[in-house]
Parts: structure tokens; sequence; C-alpha cells
């Protein structure tokens, strides 16, 4: 309510001298604006809530402001105003509490309600994919719950079903938490899932998770695409005459071509020949096989690979070298955001959960560019491209594009 409140006093600069008015829009506010999600949640959860919370109130303060307006001799236009100034003030102090939350937090404190089958591997489990934001303050199975709370007092109860814990065992877990005054948490045991696909649904007397599709979003996606494709184009206008000094400064650094074609694979497996900057000398390829590395790996790369040449060093350091590939974006073989482009030889080492990448167009930046680039493992590589591939929106699209300019920057994990 402390946005209502500040409302509250602001009103009358922004109505007049119309103190019912000024109250009556203070309290409107304040109710409009009781957008709460449940504190447990992470500061970008509770914020996301906060602006799908804060659209929705705009569009019932729209029909409040039109129906206002035929009862109180104030302008439309200056109603609207107010409607949209309280809006943003509203959104304005959710976004400084998520700034504030969103500092190093310490770990959620649970008790976990465990099934027999379990035998103890659920707080290890719990606390590693939870990325340590939440961890086992107590292991109990149900009979102990009571016990458990009293004892280590924790922040929520984790209910972890299994054969011998469903259905009513389960309900009544949530009547001893309610007791508490506890809020029950119930473990899907799903992994790296966003929220926004997911839905509960109740058939009979049973509630069951919806899970979306992850690509079924056409319309989305032809945004997207569409998006992409008129920010390359302009990139590429733009750019015209950085290429041109490019192409100079690598043909005075070593002979050879200035750009390097190689085969890569795209959506549904299909092979096109993507465009770069050349960073290396002329044999790279060949020079390859001489080098010591680790066989059977999918994804080699060397800190300190001798075929890199001078300028190529500086170009990889600040990812200049992958700007060509914006040709293969305005051509449709590749996206701005997507998963890594594979080769044909690492594709042909895919298991069964990495050829899920092939279900998009690959990107020219994505989750792995901005979370280590380079020093990644190859295991991280494919989870934050599975991420991607199955938790996409242009919003998500939007922020790696932001965080893509800061990892550039800063020129760490790219050799």
């Amino acid at each position: 309510m402390v946005d209502g409140l500040a409302l509250m006093i602001l009103a009358p600069l922004i109505v007049g001298q119309e103190i019912v008015p000024a109250l009556a829009w203070g309290l409107l506010w304040g109710l409009a604006t009781r957008i709460t999600a449940p504190k447990i949640l992470p500061g970008a959860e509770r914020l996301r809530a906060t602006v799908s919370g804060v659209f929705k109130a705009f569009m019932a303060m729209s029909m409040f402001t039109w129906l206002l307006g035929a009862v109180v001799e104030l302008p439309q236009a200056q109603l609207v105003v107010q409607t949209i100034l309280g809006l943003v003030t509203a959104l304005a102090f959710r976004i400084v509490g998520y700034i504030f939350s969103s500092r190093p937090r310490t770990p959620l404190r649970v008790v976990v309600v465990e099934a027999a089958h379990d035998h103890g591997v659920i707080p290890e489990w719990t606390h590693r994919l939870s990325g340590g934001l939440m961890e086992a303050a107590a292991v109990c199975r149900a009979d102990g719950l009571s016990g458990a709370i009293a004892s280590v007092a924790p922040d929520a109860v984790l209910v972890v079903p299994g054969p011998d814990l469903a259905g009513r065992e389960i309900q009544r877990l949530a009547w001893t938490s309610e007791s508490f005054g506890l809020p029950l948490l119930v473990s899907t045991r799903m992994q790296d899932v966003t929220p926004q696909r997911t839905s509960s649904m109740r058939l009979g007397s049973m509630t069951l998770l919806y899970v979306d599709e992850a690509l079924r979003a056409r319309l989305t996606r032809v945004a997207k695409y569409v998006w992409e494709w008129l920010a390359a184009v302009a990139a590429v206008a733009v750019l015209l005459p950085v290429f041109a000094v490019m192409a100079v400064v690598i043909k005075l650094d070593s002979p050879g071509p200035v750009f390097f074609r190689q085969v890569r694979v795209g959506r549904g497996g299909k092979q096109f020949r993507i465009w770069k900057f050349r960073t290396m000398v002329v044999d790279a390829e060949s020079l390859l096989r001489t080098l010591d590395h680790r066989p059977g790996h999918v994804l080699f790369k060397l800190r300190a690979d001798p075929r890199v040449t001078r300028v190529g060093r500086v170009l990889r350091k600040y990812s200049i070298d992958e700007l060509p590939q914006l040709l293969n974006i305005v051509l449709g073989q590749m996206s701005l955001v997507g998963p890594r482009p594979g080769l044909p030889s690492e594709v042909a080492m895919y298991d069964r959960d990495s050829h899920r990448r092939l279900a998009v167009a690959p990107g020219l930046t994505g989750l792995w560019q901005v979370s280590g680039r380079s020093d990644l493992s190859w295991e991280d590589t494919v989870r934050l491209d599975l991420d991607y591939v199955d938790n996409w929106t242009l919003l998500r699209d939007f922020g790696i594009v932001v965080r893509t300019v800061k990892a550039v920057v800063r020129g760490s994990g790219a050799y």
C-alpha cells in the first residue's frame, strides 16, 4: 500500500483542489496497485508478476477514468494523464523494491518432506537445482513435519511427492503448514521450465500442472523473425564502413581472404555456410590436427590458440569477427538470438538432448554468449541452449541482446 499512500499525497498536485477526487484517486490507486506475489519468490518473479498486474490495472483504471469523467467535471485528457502517471509511479515503486530485493539474499530455508524411497537425496538435489536459493533446514517424513517446523523455524515447507506421499497426504501436510503460518511448496521434479509455460488445472478431484508447448507460439515466432530481419538489415547498412575498415586491417595483418566461410548446422539439421571475419592463418584447418586437444569432446577451443592472428585476437575478444553473421540472418539461415551454431562434426556427436538445439535457428548471440562464452563447458553450453529453446520469449530475447552488449564490452570469456 506504500505506492497507494504516496499517490494520496501526490493526488492534490495532479487533480487540483478537488479534495474528494484526490482522496478517491489515492484510495483507488492503493487498491489497484496492491499487486503482490508470494514473498518467497525471487525478486525477478515478483517484478514479473507486478508488471503483469500493473498492465491489468491499467485496463481497469482506463475504464474507471471513462466512468469518472461522467461524474466529476474534469477534462478527459487530464484523467488519462492521471491514470498513466499513477500507474507509472506504482510501477516505479515496485521496481525500486525489486532492485533492493535483488541484492544477494540468504537462501530460502525449507523443511523437506520426502518420500521413503528418496533416502535423503532430496536436500542436495534441492540446493543444486535451485541455484543455491534454497537449502534444507531439516528433512522429515510426513508424520514428523510438526516437530521439524518447531525445531528449525523454516521459511516454507517443501514436499517432494512419491508413491507413498501423494493425494490426501499432501493435503494434510498443507493443513499442518497452514497451522504454522507457512507456505507449502510442492516439487514437480521438472527442470528448466519457466512459470510462463505452466498453469494449474483441475479434472475431477485431481489437480494437474499443464505445461504448454515450447514452440507453439507461431505468431510470436513470426514477430521474432520480422524484427530480427529488420534489425539485421539496418545493422548491415550502418556497419558497412566498419566492414570496409576491418577488411583493410585484416589484409594488412596477414595474407589471405577477409572472410572465413565454414559449414554449420542450422534449424532441422540443414547445413549452411557461416560468414565471419578471418581471425586465423590461412591453413588453420590443417594445423588443427597438430594441436594437443582432448579427443571425444564436442566443443574444442584453445585459450592460447597459435593459429589466431594478432588482429584476430582483438576481433575475437570483442566478438567483432561475428558481425558478418548478420548476413546469415538476412538470408534466413540464423537468428539474432538462439543456440550456438554447431559444426557438422559436433552435431555428429550430439546426444538425444543436444539434438533439441536444432529445433530453432542458431543465433548470433544467446544465453551461452552472455553466460561465459568460450569459458563454458560443453555441458553448460548445452544446458543454456536447451533452456533457451524451451523457454523462449521476445522479452527474453531483448534482455539477451542488452546483456550481450555488456559482455562484449567487457571482452571476457572470448578467445
